[in-house]
């Protein structure tokens, strides 16, 4: 069901997005080594790899590494090889293959990784290697995850690794295929993009959404319901879960999506802002009723903070874009989520 609030799992439950699955199956067929999922937060991303992954052309592993972030401080590699073996084992036992490998061993991570692809190809079986918030590589202690995707991408021709990211300017930074000294520079790589819907595919998404529910809903509440969420499917998919399955009224629906939607949105941010907290959100505070330039968000910075670099504004409206939270469309920067701008 389209209002159903957790990832999706099947093709048939997802709305559109069928020109990023093909995209994902033809890198399979085509033996390419490495995707790349963009896509800011609640745009889909994790039912995307699920709906593609669950389709059983390959075998798999899907983690989700801001977890192990947060578990462990870092990402260590030893931790990972482990997640990744255990993973891995439970799946061939189901399939009936022998393996060799132990999950409670000390492992190392490309030996661990050629072993699988060894292992993949004398079955002649393709594996994808999916991680989930992969901008957290970065933070791989003395452990280079660049070099090692590299190395993968370079030598093991039956492994696909899939990474996703909603601080997309923070992955691209992580990964630097466009720097002549790094790793990566110079493989390929298939970049796929989950934009935002647009207003007309907002409303259809809860038109339909609506229509598998039973529920009859007039024009003007899609058109007041897409005004204020946007055109985010994570936040349009909670709307219709409580005004669905929840059996509440448009405007409990609406308020509880920006209240539980705040709390989540404050979450996130505080993690991302803490280090310089007042003057970040003196920076989004300027843009909480609409875009504005970089001139009225020092203006206003200023206001508020007191004294402030032209130098030291730019780098922290770049943090903010790279994070996710901000994108800059000619002269103007605004904030992304309309959860966002709600909470401020």
């Amino acid at each position: 069901m389209l209002f159903d609030i957790h990832p999706k799992e099947n093709r048939g439950d997802m709305y559109d997005r069928e020109k990023e699955l093909e995209s994902l199956y033809n890198s399979l067929k085509q033996n390419e080594r490495l995707v790349i999922i963009y896509g800011v937060r609640r745009t889909g991303k994790t039912s995307l790899m699920h709906v593609f992954l669950n389709q059983r052309h390959a075998m798999y592993v899907l983690l989700d590494l801001k977890q192990v972030y947060f578990d462990q401080g870092y990402v260590p590699q030893k931790a990972l090889a482990n997640l990744i073996a255990n993973d891995f084992v439970k799946l061939s036992e189901s399939m009936r293959i022998e393996t060799g490998i132990d999950p409670d061993e000390e492992l190392n991570l490309t030996e661990l990784l050629k072993d699988i692809n060894d292992i993949c190809k004398s079955k002649k079986l393709k594996f994808v290697l999916s991680l989930d918030e992969a901008q957290y590589l970065r933070f791989g202690g003395s452990t280079r995850y660049d070099g090692i995707i590299a190395w993968a991408v370079d030598n093991l021709s039956n492994i696909m690794i899939m990474l996703t990211g909603s601080e997309i300017g923070m992955l691209k930074d992580f990964l630097r295929y466009d720097d002549s000294k790094a790793p990566l520079y110079g493989r390929f790589r298939n970049e796929v993009y989950l934009n935002r819907f647009e207003k007309e595919e907002s409303m259809d998404f809860l038109r339909k959404g609506f229509l598998e529910s039973g529920k009859d809903i007039t024009k003007d509440e899609l058109e007041d319901t897409v005004d204020n969420l946007d055109g985010i499917v994570g936040w349009l998919t909670y709307y219709g879960h409580y005004r669905t399955v929840g059996k509440l009224s448009k405007k409990e629906a609406l308020e509880k999506v920006l209240e539980e939607g705040r709390k989540i949105a404050n979450d996130e941010l505080e993690g991302l802002i803490f280090r310089s907290r007042k003057r970040y959100l003196a920076i989004l505070s300027a843009m909480a009723s609409g875009p504005r330039r970089w001139s009225d968000i020092k203006a206003y910075t200023y206001s508020k903070t007191g004294k402030i670099t032209d130098a030291k504004l730019t780098e922290m409206l770049h943090s903010l874009i790279k994070f996710g939270v901000v994108e800059k469309k000619d002269e103007f920067y605004s904030i992304i989520d309309p959860i966002v701008k709600y909470s401020l």
